[in-house]
């Protein structure tokens, strides 16, 4: 039986209300549950009962602006996607959203289109989380089962040595066999570091990170990598 699709959790935050019903037009389809906010507070009470997958917000706001709302969806549910929008672009800014997990920024005013390729690529990337996630507890449960079936072979083995020699032969796992937890670990740092390089680039392709900022952040994205390699 085919498994259920998740639904995704999207909240917009614009203190522009004529922009939030927009977005929401352009965003909402089936499995894709959208809330609007006008206000940031707004929004963080809102996720801090219901954790979002997609956040859409703006940068500038009155009472609680939008790196704010990012570093409260990424603290409740740190595989959620944000992306900026903002009038008030500048490169520190960028650079600092970029920081705290953005996934994009995008300038306004932007056309529609670019919203809606920016909003689906943040669905597929959550799609792929989970899909990854799912995929992740299904080899640990795999490695369980067979680390149970160690057991009772070597119990078997044990009472039985006589009867049975050729279970004394059977070798399910090697000394060398890396731990599923570092798997694990080296498999989330090698998509951290994709996903870093991906929002430099970004920045850079608007012209917001010169030649050489970009390969100052790439170079240190990919030393850092390095040094956890290392440490592994």
């Amino acid at each position: 039986m085919e498994r259920e699709r998740q639904s995704i959790q999207s909240v917009i935050v614009d203190d522009d209300k004529t922009i939030g019903e927009i977005l929401k037009d352009l965003v909402s389809r089936e499995h894709i549950s959208v809330e609007v906010f006008d206000d940031g507070y707004e929004a963080i009470e809102f996720i801090k009962k219901q954790p979002a997958d997609v956040v859409i917000t703006d940068l500038v706001m009155p009472r609680v602006g939008g790196l704010e709302v990012l570093r409260f969806a990424k603290r409740i549910n740190p595989d959620s996607v944000v992306i900026i929008i903002t009038g008030h672009a500048t490169l520190e800014s960028a650079i600092e959203a970029v920081r705290e997990g953005a996934y994009d920024y995008l300038k306004k005013p932007f056309k529609l289109q670019e919203m809606e390729i920016a909003f689906n690529n943040a669905v597929e990337k959550v799609c792929l989380v989970r899909k990854n996630r799912e995929l992740i507890q299904e080899l640990k449960d795999a490695y369980d089962q067979l680390v149970d079936i160690q057991k009772r072979v070597n119990k078997y083995r044990d009472k039985y040595k006589s009867k049975q020699p050729k279970i004394a032969r059977l070798n399910f796992f090697s000394s060398n066999l890396p731990s599923l937890e570092f798997l694990r670990k080296a498999n989330a740092e090698q998509q951290n570091l994709l996903e870093g390089l991906e929002n430099i680039s970004r920045l850079k392709k608007d012209r917001l990170l010169t030649d050489k900022e970009f390969k100052a952040l790439k170079a240190h994205m990919i030393k850092n990598l390095g040094s956890y390699t290392d440490n592994g």
